[in-house]
């Protein structure tokens, strides 16, 4: 199962991190910026499922809480600016991500949407 809401809107209520809490339910995002970033190109090889990479873009002077997303060393696009607040900070303080796409709707010609998976790893120890 997976939440589509604002991160920041049911984090607020997740218990903090401890060796007994139950792991974050993935978030799923829309893929921003897709049409911009060689689109046509690179839509036959994205598939659901695929493993994909996050990158956080700090000095980007448009949005500084930015989120860039790449297949291989292709960007894709960026995590929307409404939702990459969470993501930005758990990257800035090395959390571990997987990002991977949950679903695709559409070709890139046609304004071809992405659906991504995000979800944060457990850690493997307790915060004290």
């Amino acid at each position: 199962m997976a939440l589509s809401l604002h991160p920041t809107r049911w984090l607020a209520h997740w218990p903090r991190w401890r060796a007994n809490a139950p792991p974050l339910p993935p978030l799923e995002l829309p893929l921003a910026g897709l049409r911009h970033h060689r689109a046509a190109a690179i839509w036959p090889f994205l598939k659901p499922g695929l493993e994909l990479r996050l990158r956080r873009e700090a000095w980007n002077h448009h949005d500084p809480q930015a989120v860039a997303v790449y297949y291989r060393q292709e960007k894709l696009g960026y995590l929307p600016r409404t939702d990459n607040a969470t993501i930005a900070r758990w990257l800035d303080q090395g959390r571990a991500l997987r990002a991977s796409i949950a679903a695709l709707g559409a070709d890139a010609e046609r304004g071809g949407r992405v659906l991504l998976r995000v979800q944060l790893l457990q850690r493997t120890h307790p915060v004290t």
